[in-house]
């Protein structure tokens, strides 16, 4: 007598969420993921509509649970602390940077998270366009150049690529951890500075 074939097996979006952050944001498949957790890969749909589902859900996840600053600091500090708290990200899960910018769509999460910092920095001066632009401006940069790291420390070791020609580039701090996206990051902070100024209502009488 043939056994009958047993259900499928129950998962929670939790367990599929855990599996692609172990698979890797940034490199992981339906059947990939389905193949770790046991299961066929169309199984999977059954919780998410297509990949680009399961990715935003993924991402909220990361949003909500990730080190926010105080919205309690000063413009310039403030998102300086969140560039950290990007960084961090990249860190702790690989792949984020590359998906974060791949990404067609943005988590509620990231929404529901961001929302208070952007205030904040209106509080502090901006208008709504500027911080908001403040903010994305700090997120990309942390994700550029957390993949633009990665490529240097290949371009480092390889003294006859034409990058290293470029006289600009011949600064230590390219080379050097975050240097460049310190750089980068005060240039724009300067120009933004002037711009919370210009902002300001005037006092005159």
């Amino acid at each position: 007598m043939n056994a009958k074939p047993g259900r499928p097996r129950t998962l929670t979006v939790d367990q599929i969420i855990d599996a692609v952050l172990a698979e890797g944001l940034d490199t992981f498949s339906m059947p990939s993921i389905a193949g770790r957790l046991g299961v066929v890969h169309s199984g999977l749909y059954r919780y998410f509509t297509d990949r680009e589902d399961l990715v935003v859900q993924v991402m909220d996840r990361i949003a909500r649970n990730a080190p926010w600053p105080s919205t309690d600091l000063p413009w310039r500090e403030h998102l300086e602390q969140l560039g950290e708290m990007f960084w961090t990200l990249c860190g702790q899960y690989p792949g984020y940077d590359l998906t974060a910018l791949r990404s067609r769509n943005v988590s509620p999460g990231f929404l529901e998270m961001v929302m208070p910092h952007i205030e904040s920095l209106q509080r502090e001066g901006l208008d709504v366009v500027d911080a908001t632009a403040a903010v994305e401006f700090v997120r990309g940069l942390v994700l550029m150049s957390s993949i633009d790291a990665a490529r240097l420390s290949y371009v480092e070791s390889r003294g006859d690529l034409p990058e290293h020609e470029v006289p600009g580039f011949a600064d230590p701090e390219k080379w050097a951890g975050r240097g460049w996206y310190r750089r980068h990051l005060n240039t724009w902070f300067d120009g933004l500075a002037q711009r919370v100024v210009a902002l300001q209502p005037s006092t005159a009488v």
